[in-house]
């Protein structure tokens, strides 16, 4: 299970994004629900793809730490 809130900079008011699922460790992509946020992201909902960025020689990717991309598919 995932929870985590992306803070956005910039702009007058402090922004960010609040998203909660499930990461599957060692599946090529996974989906998280947002679940809403604050300034102009206050009423936000959408999901977003997540997909671990294995760097070439790393053979064990256990989830401790992992880099990811993230891509947010946002309607606000």
């Amino acid at each position: 299970m995932m929870a985590f809130t992306a803070m956005i900079e910039g702009g007058e008011y402090g922004n960010s994004i609040n998203f909660y699922g499930v990461f599957k460790i060692g599946s090529p992509m996974s989906h998280l629900s947002v679940t809403g946020g604050t300034g102009k992201f206050k009423s936000a909902s959408g999901f977003a793809e997540v997909r671990s960025l294995i760097p070439s020689g790393q053979h064990v990717t256990d989830g401790a730490e992992t880099l990811l991309r993230i891509i947010v598919h946002l309607s606000y």
